[in-house]
């Protein structure tokens, strides 16, 4: 590994274990599949294998109230309103939803996950002002966003 230049360095992208749309580094540093291959990284394309359902129903022609929802819908898929892509239901989460009182998901796991995904702050640091004393600071804020910075020492004025 010496001789080549490898010794030191991360592995080499064709010994990771995951593909990169398979991995955490797809949550923080989405790439395409064009940017990921150029790279050098693997991509795994997903297999769409038939589920075992009585029927595929539309999200949208889901009930909005979870009283409305029959035991039955855990042998049915729902058709995810974003991707197209059918999901299931299983006993546990029903039995979460009904205890909670929340109306059942209209989107596929992986979208839930993208869009919370899409609500924390970008991977790098900002320049802006302490939004008491103006003094040079660096954030995960980008200065476009309404909330108010401040600075380590302002910071720990206001909170004690």
């Amino acid at each position: 590994m010496q001789s080549s230049g490898e010794w030191g360095k991360f592995w080499p992208y064709q010994h990771l274990p995951f593909a990169y749309n398979e991995s955490a580094a797809m949550d923080f540093y989405p790439l395409t599949k064009e940017e990921a291959i150029a790279q050098g990284f693997r991509w795994r394309e997903e297999n769409a294998e038939p589920m075992e359902v009585t029927k595929i129903i539309p999200a949208d022609q889901l009930p909005d109230s979870i009283d409305d929802i029959p035991d039955d819908v855990l042998n049915w898929a729902i058709r995810c309103s974003v991707s197209g892509k059918p999901f299931r239901i299983i006993k546990q989460e029903l039995d979460f939803y009904r205890l909670m009182r929340l109306p059942l998901p209209r989107q596929h796991p992986m979208e839930r996950h993208k869009r919370r995904m899409s609500l924390r702050n970008p991977h790098r640091f900002f320049d802006r002002k302490c939004g008491k004393c103006k003094k040079e600071i660096q954030t995960t804020y980008p200065p476009d966003r309404p909330e108010i910075v401040y600075c380590e020492e302002c910071y720990l004025q206001e909170v004690y």
